[in-house]
């Protein structure tokens, strides 16, 4: 396949017209020390980073060049150093970023759940503020069926092929794995960064969003040639080539080292791939003129294993290679140049923190809250960042595992218990769990930060262990009360007759299985305890236009 570069605003041909000119760049807005008025211009720009590692990007001191565009940006901007997301799969962690909601509350956490009415969301507080909104989506789990597009002026797929749930509802179930296949394979960044340069070219109104996701990151690796050269063995002789990599489970978890080692080449050269790509869409602000106007946030929604506790993927546990992801803010003229924020921070502080800058008022029914304190030099109380995962086991047990984790002051604490369920009753979810299953870890980061030596096991005695147990039982409480000030409007969950399962299996994250990780149960794990979260074939590319190559 022919490998693309992204073309400079200049050769972008027309495309649809679009009214909304920002940019909404992986998850986290922007900061810096002016505040705007009613009439002032400003665009934000918000891109979403699919399956980020920061510990594989070189604006976070990896030593392969894997970014040097986000490097730039972190330079010239502000790079928070321990944001995590709110849970370690595409639809939640998307879901917080909109909303501003940790899972348990906008409880969008399976994937036939979409989001409740009456809880607000990006395009609709950015519209209603006089915003124009506008966003591009590259993966199934950010579809607008869920709830993403609410308020979006346009809000609209980057896929050639149509993804599940545009087809009708009699075609979802016999096509969910082609669909799959064609969301893993296809190549879509280059059409997300033509939108955009079209956008920051074409919109002529003083205030904007957008939204861009970038989904290549997420596995299948597919970067070209010129991507691969710098990163990837030319020796390697292993049946590793990155496509089908789902169907390739068994020989990935083998554990030969050079397969290991391809994998991890290959994921860094589609890191490299993007990240050349958001370099034009930074050059684009310039050449159009909004320097100084402009706010980009770049966050991703969540990482990658790579066997660190046994699995490859990501959606089967709450380790910090799933949970932390890069934040970066940038703007010229509104935002601190050069500075470095090591406090822990989570993808639901980002839609209040573009709210602050935006001179939109705080709502109450968003947990989140502004970093522009931070930002600016200033402090905010310490506060626990919270993580959960609904795991759904696919080989169709009669209950499901609920993960919840939370970093507090430099400790973690991950909690994994059963809930009764049955696929045959997919939708009644919200059960009492058995809390004789409990499993508990406790890791103290600055001293263990890959998560090896549980303190439970290792310390029992250790104060370290009641002070994070405490912090769990406060923010699990904080939450709880929170939820109460919902006034639920209903939603319109996915089509029923999807089984949950299958839809999981086909969209490829049934393969690895959970495992827990020196874990501890029983009396004392069960002392850490809350309420429950509720918590059409392939089409031709056109050669004249580079977004539609799908080489990379």
């Amino acid at each position: 396949m022919a490998e693309t570069e992204p073309g400079p605003p200049s050769k972008l041909g027309g495309g649809q017209s679009t009214s909304v000119i920002a940019i909404v760049l992986a998850l986290a807005i922007v900061g810096g020390g002016v505040l705007l008025s009613s009439s002032q211009e400003i665009t934000i720009i918000v891109v979403s980073l699919d399956t980020t590692r920061p510990d594989h990007l070189s604006a976070y001191g990896y030593e392969r060049l894997t970014s040097p565009s986000l490097a730039k940006l972190a330079r010239e901007g502000v790079i928070f150093t321990n944001a995590r997301s709110s849970t370690s799969w595409t639809l939640p962690a998307h879901m917080s970023l909109f909303t501003g909601l940790p899972t348990g509350l906008h409880d969008v956490n399976i994937d036939f759940q979409t989001l409740d009415v009456g809880r607000p969301i990006l395009g609709e507080i950015f519209s209603e503020a006089g915003f124009n909104t506008e966003g591009f989506y590259t993966a199934p789990y950010v579809h607008q069926r869920y709830g993403f597009g609410r308020g979006m002026e346009f809000f609209e797929p980057m896929t050639a092929n149509p993804m599940l749930f545009d087809l009708p509802a009699r075609e979802m179930r016999d096509q969910m794995g082609l669909r799959e296949m064609f969301s893993h394979q296809e190549v879509t960044t280059p059409r997300v960064t033509q939108q955009a340069l079209r956008f920051l070219r074409d919109a002529k109104r003083p205030k904007n969003l957008l939204f861009l996701h970038l989904f290549d990151p997420h596995y299948d690796y597919k970067a070209g040639p010129k991507f691969r050269a710098p990163f990837v063995d030319p020796s390697y002789a292993g049946e590793i080539t990155g496509e089908a990599l789902m169907s390739q489970l068994e020989l990935i978890s083998a554990g030969d080292p050079a397969d290991l080692r391809q994998l991890e080449d290959l994921y860094d050269a589609e890191l490299s791939f993007t990240d050349a790509h958001l370099q034009h869409v930074i050059n684009a602000v310039k050449l159009t003129g909004r320097l100084g106007k402009t706010i980009i946030v770049v966050v991703a929604d969540h990482g990658e294993e790579f066997f660190e506790h046994g699995r490859y993927g990501h959606r089967m546990g709450l380790h910090d290679e799933v949970l932390r992801v890069p934040l970066i803010i940038w703007g010229p003229g509104i935002i601190p140049e050069g500075l470095t924020i090591e406090e822990d921070v989570t993808i639901y502080d980002v839609l209040p923190t573009l709210m602050d800058y935006a001179d939109i008022d705080a709502d109450p029914l968003i947990y989140g809250r502004s970093l522009r304190p931070l930002i600016e030099g200033g402090s905010l109380p310490p506060r626990a960042s919270w993580s959960s995962l609904t795991f759904l086991h696919a080989d169709g047990r009669d209950y499901y595992t609920l993960h919840e984790s939370i970093v507090y002051e430099g400790l973690k604490l991950i909690r994994r218990v059963r809930v009764p369920w049955s696929p045959l009753d997919q939708r009644n979810i919200y059960n009492d769990p058995d809390w004789d299953t409990v499993e508990l870890e406790v890791y103290d980061l600055r001293e263990d930060p890959g998560e090896q030596t549980n303190l439970v096991l290792s310390a029992p005695d250790d104060p370290r262990i009641e002070l994070v147990m405490q912090a769990f039982q406060d923010e699990a409480q904080r939450q709880q009360t929170a939820l109460g000030q919902f006034n639920p409007e209903g939603t319109r969950d996915i089509d029923a007759n999807i089984g949950v399962l299958d839809m999981i299996k086909e969209l490829g994250y049934a393969g690895m299985m959970e495992q827990g990780s020196q874990s501890v149960t029983g009396p004392r794990a069960e002392s850490v305890s809350s309420e429950p979260e509720q918590g059409d074939p392939q089409t031709t590319t056109d050669a004249s236009d580079p977004s539609q190559d799908p080489g990379r």
